[in-house]
């Protein structure tokens, strides 16, 4: 376990002045990545726009690209559909058959409560958490409870404190090896964080969680400011815990991103992310719904018939090449070329190169033995030059960048 701050070396290279950036590590973080990869999906929910009725494909379509955690709610109306009701879990039951038989983790989302019924919601916490302590390891308490204001005007940061302080200790009762995580907070709202922070949340969750998009012109390399800005107020308050990004991602809506710069993204997201020590990263989401021209309803991998995005095979490609067991990638920045490196499992050593926006002629010291473009095409290797853009392509071999 590590907890590096990020360190900016400013360095002028001679003749060309090009500055150079070394990119450390700012979480607490293992050395090696384990079971990096999630996926967002809502096989809980039923009707058009989700994925219940299809999740035996959709959660096929989630193994094949890599990944091993999905994220999804466990929403109590389908468990208790009214609070004088009896509970039943039939219908999450069957949403957990084909995740645990294709040996899935699971992320749970537990709901939020509503004014007047607290103590209604603690049973509730009580009850899911128990009857799924052998199959659910990981608990966030409440998707996104800053944002919960626009649902209920008077909710505020002392009521997630309310809710953390009560659902930890109830879901480590039932089971001491769960982990439990901090809302998924929207965009690193520093404000809300810093309120509950303030009541000594420290001891009632055992992961910090955020979310952070990359859209319209949000590229992924602005993360390395927002992780900066989370490790910041982390260690004000001194708090030393790992950090997963719970939903990220890059709509294919119009005046948006088209589906290449989709999948162009998605590799520099995942590895800027690893770099800076976030453990798991969540891509938002399997399928797009498609079924409005609303920014939320094409985010997926792949489109509401389940036929694959760009995106799609950008995903599998990263995690082929950068598998579960690998070092954790270290970056650097050479004028307007990043440069990831990271050892696989099987002692080979890849090199990532991509720029943000603009295409350069990068010389290398020797030739790549081999070289694949971020949607695992291989490319031919003629010289020790290589024209870089903000498609990642991922080289094989001992080299450097001059």
């Amino acid at each position: 376990m590590r907890n590096v701050f990020l360190l900016f070396v400013v360095l002028f290279l001679c003749n060309g002045c090009i500055a150079k950036e070394d990119y450390r590590v700012l979480f607490n973080s293992s050395k090696k990545l384990t079971e990096p990869y999630g996926i967002c999906t809502h096989i809980n929910r039923i009707g058009p726009e989700w994925e219940f009725d299809s999740r035996e494909k959709d959660l096929s379509l989630i193994q094949s690209v890599g990944a091993t955690f999905i994220r999804t709610d466990f929403d109590w109306g389908y468990c208790q559909a009214d609070i004088d009701k009896p509970f039943s879990f039939s219908h999450h039951d069957q949403m957990m058959r084909p995740v645990d038989s294709l040996s899935l983790q699971m992320l749970g989302i537990l709901s939020s409560p509503k004014p007047g019924n607290f103590e209604e919601w603690v049973n509730y916490v009580a009850k899911t958490t128990s009857h799924y302590k052998k199959r659910v390891r990981y608990w966030e308490v409440i998707n996104e409870a800053d944002l919960w204001h626009r649902r209920q005007p008077d909710y505020r940061a002392s009521d997630y404190v309310r809710e953390l302080k009560t659902a930890y200790p109830i879901i480590k009762i039932e089971n001491k090896h769960a982990k439990v995580l901090f809302s998924g907070i929207s965009n690193v709202n520093v404000g809300f964080i810093e309120k509950v922070f303030d009541e000594n949340v420290s001891d009632y969750f055992d992961i910090m969680n955020i979310h952070w998009y990359a859209n319209k012109k949000n590229e992924p390399e602005s993360f390395f400011e927002y992780f900066m800005k989370l490790h910041s107020i982390m260690q004000e308050y001194n708090i030393n815990k790992p950090v997963w990004l719970t939903e990220t991602g890059c709509t294919t809506s119009e005046d948006y991103a088209d589906e290449e710069t989709q999948a162009r993204r998605l590799p520099r997201l995942f590895l800027i992310s690893f770099a800076c020590g976030v453990e798991k990263v969540f891509w938002y989401k399997s399928r797009s719904r498609e079924l409005s021209k609303e920014s939320g309803d094409y985010y997926g991998l792949w489109h509401k018939d389940y036929s694959p995005k760009p995106a799609f095979y950008a995903y599998k490609t990263l995690t082929r090449m950068c598998p579960s067991k690998s070092t954790r990638p270290q970056i650097q920045r050479k004028g307007n070329v990043y440069i990831a490196r990271w050892k696989q499992p099987n002692g080979k050593n890849v090199t990532a190169l991509w720029t943000s926006k603009s295409i350069e002629n990068v010389g290398l010291s020797n030739a790549p033995r081999k070289i694949f473009d971020y949607l695992g095409n291989e490319l031919e290797v003629s010289d020790s030059t290589i024209v870089v853009s903000p498609m990642v392509q991922y080289c094989f071999g001992n080299f450097t960048v001059k």
